[in-house]
């Protein structure tokens, strides 16, 4: 069993009773593809747009559900507590069955990462056919520029040096929790970014017996330096908690292929989850944060810690759009079920399918 594919598109047509789902932001890259959205018109095909909480002044949401509206979309809002997530599940379990889905297309480009956990694992758990959809920004924040500026005055470690505020505090949700291992060592395992001071709340909040970063590897060319900057700005975080075994060189995966990922992770959860307690936090790419959900989609003794920050500088946040991806799951429910039995027949050699038997 292959992972989908992530394929390029150029248009999106939305399918019968499939509900697409976004979040209203700031950044271009949420217009991407409602403004190349085909619709179905008897009946009219139906969006739900996440509306951020604490209320952000700069993000479009007005604009978006205009611009869907003009290309033939009912429009429902469900506001997205980005402090307080607990409760998001149950307000969009109901959206989805008044909204009478029978599918999902999701799309994350403008979307936080613990509210993509949230949304796939409802549609996981309704069994709902999922498509995913993202668009890339065309430049990225902080340019080479700003982030050798900073690191000449030794500021690249400070969120405020580049998009985010601050961090607010590290959160789970009962949906992506767990309490298996509890009496056991913790591996925390994270991601790096351009704001080392979210995996330093996570190490502070958590106190891990081992600390397991995966470095970013931007897929253009014109981008690398962006994997080097990032292991940089995590470098005093590496050496004081002593994240890698001797001699092992820093984890690395596509920012963009989310397969990688899942199978980085898969290899690590086998390592040490039959004496560790697993934390899992999401804090690299948004096709990284898939991945990372497919992990626990598979195995739920995992727990999912999710360090979110104060505010944003949308003025240093990423603009235009550049290529536009999708990857389509079919069912997700049986998705999951058929990836978790792969995974148990590589990993512990078991049949494809339970076999029934007469046992004296």
């Amino acid at each position: 069993m292959e992972l989908p594919p992530l394929l390029p598109v150029s248009g999106l047509q939305l399918r019968q009773a499939e509900v697409y789902v976004a979040a209203g932001g700031f950044e271009e890259r949420v217009f991407a593809f409602p403004q190349i959205i085909q619709t179905i018109v008897k009946p009219p095909s139906k969006a739900l747009l996440l509306d951020y909480l604490p209320h952000e002044q700069r993000n479009r949401l007005d604009d978006l559900s205009a611009t869907l509206h003009a290309r033939g979309c009912q429009v429902t809002r469900i506001a997205y507590n980005r402090h307080r997530p607990a409760a998001f599940d149950a307000s969009l379990k109901k959206a989805l069955l008044d909204l009478g889905a029978d599918g999902v297309c999701l799309d994350i480009s403008g979307m936080s990462r613990l509210a993509i956990m949230i949304i796939v694992d409802v549609v996981r758990e309704f069994n709902l056919p999922l498509r995913i959809v993202y668009a890339e920004a065309s430049q990225y924040a902080p340019s080479q520029e700003e982030f050798e500026a900073a690191k000449s005055t030794g500021e690249q470690h400070l969120p405020t040096s580049f998009i985010h505020t601050g961090v607010y505090e590290v959160l789970h949700v009962p949906r992506l929790s767990s309490i298996r291992m509890q009496n056991r060592a913790t591996v925390l395992v994270a991601f790096d970014s351009f704001n080392e001071a979210l995996c330093q709340a996570l190490v502070n909040v958590l106190n891990p017996s081992r600390f397991i970063l995966i470095n970013g590897r931007p897929p253009r060319r014109e981008l690398g330096w962006r994997e080097q900057a990032t292991e940089y700005v995590h470098k005093r975080l590496r050496r004081e908690w002593a994240i890698e075994d001797d001699n092992e060189p820093i984890k690395t995966t596509s920012t963009l292929k989310y397969g990688e990922t899942y199978n980085l992770l898969v290899d690590l959860y086998w390592k040490f989850s039959t004496r560790h307690r697993i934390i899992l936090a999401p804090t690299g790419s948004k096709m990284q944060t898939l991945g990372s959900y497919l992990l626990r989609a598979v195995h739920d003794d995992i727990h999912i810690e999710c360090p979110t920050v104060e505010g944003f500088f949308a003025d240093k946040y990423s603009t235009g759009v550049r290529e536009k991806w999708a990857v389509d799951f079919g069912k997700m429910g049986d998705f999951v079920a058929d990836l978790r039995q792969k995974e148990l027949k590589e990993h512990l050699g078991l049949p494809d399918r339970p076999v029934d038997a007469d046992v004296d």
